[in-house]
């Protein structure tokens, strides 16, 4: 895709970044911060850091390479030759244009489930420990005495004097390590959002993924679990769909039993919001409405 939109830097940039990523790609971002003063700080990052980082990225890319150098290789050498600004200044207008065409207009609904993930494993984490929660990340990822281990068809390990930073992420189907040797930016791993299986415990969920979801945990229920995209109280939920108060508070306890719902007190009023695996769900549901419209369009 980024080939599609001729951000060739960028794409050589993510194909050769395997576990070590340049810290000026990952700028110190404020609370609230617009993307253009991220974009600001990368694109007048000093020329040295520049020069040192990626020839980093250079070297361990070149060492994971049978023989000779790949395309990406390649393609990142022959951007940095036009300086260090220039190299910087670059990736920093690739990376606006692919927000332009692709981020933008997905942002809201991206932000949204990155938000109900963190909220989700925060009540986790409180409820079941840092353990339970490190473990429940992706099936390759596992935390035992003090160390996070990734196992896969790669094999990383963390230990827990590294302070490792957590991104959820909606768009990556698998996990991400930045371990950095040199600590220029800490250790960063990305995990996928809604990944199935996470947060394990009442195995009730498995069934509703292949059945229909409505016959599997009642209609009233799918009504109620449809309508909490966004966090609504019992009372909120009673008004808007002409049900009792206890008949709501009867099946938002039983979804939230079984994972489904995430549940948040402000004060004096309870919160409910679908959880990330919720949200798999309910999509699955609505494509598959709406695939017979679509063939008969």
């Amino acid at each position: 895709m980024l080939l599609r939109k001729d951000l060739r830097l960028l794409a050589a940039l993510r194909r050769e970044i395997r576990g070590y990523a340049p810290g000026f790609l990952l700028p110190q971002r404020e609370p609230h911060g617009a993307l253009d003063g991220e974009l600001h700080q990368l694109a007048t990052t000093p020329a040295d850091v520049v020069a040192l980082q990626v020839d980093r990225l250079l070297t361990l890319a070149r060492a994971g390479q049978a023989s000779g150098s790949s395309t990406g290789v390649t393609t990142i050498a022959a951007a940095l030759e036009a300086g260090e600004r220039s190299f910087v200044q670059r990736v920093a207008s690739e990376l606006h244009q692919f927000w332009r065409g692709f981020m933008a207009e997905r942002w809201e609904g991206l932000r949204c489930r990155m938000e109900a993930d963190i909220r989700h494993r925060g009540a986790f984490m409180a409820s079941r420990g840092l353990s339970a929660t490190l473990n429940s990340l992706h099936p390759a990822v596992s935390y035992d005495s003090g160390v996070l281990h990734i196992r896969d068809e790669r094999s990383w390990k963390v230990s827990e004097w590294s302070r490792v930073v957590l991104h959820p992420s909606p768009l990556s189907s698998t996990w991400l390590l930045r371990d950095d040797p040199w600590d220029d930016g800490g250790t960063h791993l990305v995990y996928p959002v809604g990944h199935s299986g996470a947060f394990g415990g009442d195995r009730a969920v498995g069934p509703v993924a292949e059945g229909e979801l409505g016959k599997v945990i009642g209609e009233a229920r799918l009504l109620l679990l449809s309508d909490l995209g966004s966090s609504r109280t019992t009372t909120e939920l009673a008004e808007r769909h002409r049900m009792s108060a206890s008949t709501v508070s009867y099946h938002l306890l039983r979804l939230h039993r079984v994972g489904l719902l995430n549940r948040v007190r402000e004060g004096s009023r309870v919160y409910y919001q679908r959880t990330p695996e919720a949200d798999r769900l309910v999509a699955r549901r609505y494509r598959r409405s709406l695939t017979p419209q679509l063939a008969r369009a």
